[in-house]
């Protein structure tokens, strides 16, 4: 990714959501999430096979973030594709997508969620401890009242995705 004035913007405002932001409500969570779901969109690159159509994000089971992460997306576009937020009540209404977004009552089907996926260009993201281990390539997590994000390199580039230098760069930790 080239470091131009958009980009050194964007990735300013990545950093401030994840390094300078508090949460003191579930809403700020919920905001501080769906910020960041929709700006990896800028930091990780999907094959070329993925680029026509609808750029599409699946939530499962939280609502609030889905609420939240629509309202943040209408009228954006990932390249040329509009982004379309779809909210699944469970793993059963999983289809093709490019990011995943597994809350965290649903994180108990992280194992379902992966079989489901196969071998589908999707980045999983997920919100509890110990899912990065299980096949989620970006985990948030609550550190010193802090939402930040862990990376899996192997568990993004196993279903095809590119991860940049600068997201590696923005995470709390990477494995």
């Amino acid at each position: 990714m080239t470091l131009n004035k958009q980009n050194i913007k964007r990735c300013i405002l990545f950093i401030a959501i994840f390094l300078g932001l508090n949460f003191y409500s579930k809403a700020q969570e919920e905001k501080t999430i769906s910020a960041a779901i929709y700006n990896f969109t800028h930091f990780i690159e999907w094959p070329s096979e993925d680029a026509s159509g609808d750029f599409i994000i699946d939530v499962i089971g939280h609502k609030s973030v889905y609420e939240k992460l629509k309202e943040i997306t209408t009228g954006r576009t990932v390249g040329k594709q509009n982004i379309v937020v779809r909210f699944l009540e469970s793993v059963d209404g999983i289809s093709k997508s490019h990011i995943l977004f597994i809350g965290f009552w649903q994180s108990k089907d992280i194992a379902k969620v992966v079989e489901k996926v196969g071998k589908a260009h999707t980045l999983i993201i997920s919100e509890k401890d110990g899912l990065i281990d299980s096949g989620s390539g970006i985990n948030f997590v609550i550190r010193n009242t802090q939402i930040k994000f862990e990376i899996k390199r192997a568990n993004i580039q196993k279903y095809g995705l590119t991860l940049s230098k600068e997201l590696e760069q923005m995470a709390f930790k990477i494995y």
